[in-house]
């Protein structure tokens, strides 16, 4: 799908849209017909509704991934194995309505109303179908702890993966002409993880519910609700934190006005391309740190020195040098980013051993020190033409001129995946429109003439 034009990406984003909703719709009113209406939204289902409803619209996003604390998969599971389908996709898809059109205040009304109900639709079926699966294979009245019955919780809970990765990864790459199996898998990534955490939960809910009715889900409720907001407190305070580590990158543009924007684009660029090749979600959320930090150590040299026209000496490259162990140094003490420190130390190591400090080559060196030296080659060598952000002992090279620099020092100054996966998200416009048509461009000709 990173092929499709625009303007049928639209197209087909518009109609993708509206399909999932009039399926969920469909799914719903056919369940809806064949279930008696007391059944629709039992008193039990009812209560656990309204503390879902209370968890969507107080949601408390974790630092990695965006994965928020709720009770949502595990609740459905609940509602499925107690209640029945039908109340399960109300309490899977009436929450997520309600959160998408009444929080986010900063998009039009709109545009909440178009995903909220898409994601409440999405939701829908996947609970519809959770259930369906549940009730082929066992039922209500069954035993939790009997092998049919925890097969039959399990394919549920499988089954409801599947749909939930597979429609938002559909609308994902439409969105954003990606190719449809990086983002399914990135999504199977972020969500399986916690799934399978999250189902001895489910298998509690149902013995304290068909021990205690409506009371034995207060007693999971309350507790998670104090554990919710230590969690919320707790996270909070590491974004403060975090928030004043990167004010320290302001130090280096403060110190060399021409990377006023290249810290930040090369945070952008090296999430994109970490995202491609896979790096778990914790890194990824460290690597703007890392990115914005990685020339901290400059700080402490002579900016005569690093804004030389005429060729370095020794001492002066030696100098130079040390800007890497400098910058971790200075990082290495901070908690919650302790990783960051060592990509900092050895941005500047290469796969042939020809880097700096240490001389490390390929297979010694994280993927994530790769991706940092990539991106701050490229933004280096291209720069902001539009902003005067050139470095002064340094003429600044066009797009295609930059990227043949990457592949040419593929393998040798820069690990080969982190160039193609650069590359590749620099055509899909991740780095913007204009840099995809120039990168296109440029990897058509080098293909036409190899």
């Amino acid at each position: 799908m990173g092929d499709i034009p625009p303007k049928w990406s639209e197209f087909l984003m518009r109609y993708y849209h509206r399909g999932v909703i009039l399926i969920a719709a469909g799914f719903v009113l056919s369940l809806m017909f064949s279930t008696p209406p007391a059944q629709w939204l039992p008193t039990g289902a009812l209560a656990i509704l309204l503390f879902a409803v209370v968890t969507e619209m107080l949601p408390v996003s974790l630092l990695h991934g965006g994965t928020q604390v709720t009770l949502g998969f595990p609740i459905v599971c609940t509602v499925i194995a107690m209640y029945g389908t039908v109340p399960a996709m109300a309490i899977d898809s009436l929450p997520t309505l309600m959160a998408g059109v009444l929080l986010n205040r900063s998009y039009p009304l709109r545009h909440r109303l178009r995903w909220g109900m898409f994601n409440a639709a999405q939701s829908a079926i996947s609970a519809g179908a959770a259930g369906l699966v549940y009730y082929c294979i066992s039922s209500s009245a069954a035993d939790i702890l009997t092998i049919q019955t925890l097969l039959a919780l399990t394919l549920a809970a499988v089954v409801y993966l599947v749909i939930n990765a597979l429609l938002v990864s559909v609308a994902g790459a439409l969105y954003n002409r990606e190719p449809l199996p990086n983002i399914w898998q990135r999504s199977l990534r972020i969500v399986l993880p916690t799934y399978v955490l999250l189902m001895p939960l489910s298998l509690l809910l149902i013995l304290l519910l068909r021990a205690y009715h409506v009371a034995g889900f207060v007693l999971v409720a309350v507790p998670f609700l104090a554990a919710r907001e230590c969690f919320r407190q707790r996270i909070q305070q590491i974004r403060n934190y975090r928030e004043t580590i990167r004010a320290l990158g302001l130090l280096v543009q403060h110190a060399h006005p021409y990377t006023s924007g290249h810290l930040q684009r090369a945070s952008q660029m090296a999430i994109s391309v970490a995202t491609r090749l896979g790096v778990p979600a914790r890194h990824i959320e460290l690597l703007p740190e890392a990115a914005a930090l990685h020339d901290l150590g400059k700080v402490g040299i002579d900016e005569a020195v690093l804004n030389k026209l005429t060729p370095l000496t020794d001492a002066e490259w030696q100098m130079i040098r040390t800007h890497p162990l400098k910058g971790a140094e200075v990082v290495s003490g901070i908690k919650h980013i302790e990783p960051v420190a060592l990509w900092i130390t050895l941005h500047h190591e290469r796969p042939d051993g020809k880097g700096y400090p240490f001389g490390l080559k390929l297979g010694e060196i994280p993927i994530e020190a790769h991706i940092i030296a990539v991106v701050d080659a490229f933004d280096a060598m291209v720069g902001d033409d539009e902003k005067g952000e050139q470095r002064p002992y340094r003429k600044p090279k066009t797009v295609p001129e930059a990227i043949a620099e990457l592949q040419k020092g593929a393998g040798t100054q820069f690990h080969p995946a982190v160039v193609d996966a650069f590359i590749e998200a620099l055509e899909a416009g991740e780095f913007g429109t204009q840099h995809a048509k120039l990168a296109v461009s440029a990897v058509a000709q080098r293909q036409a003439v190899a």
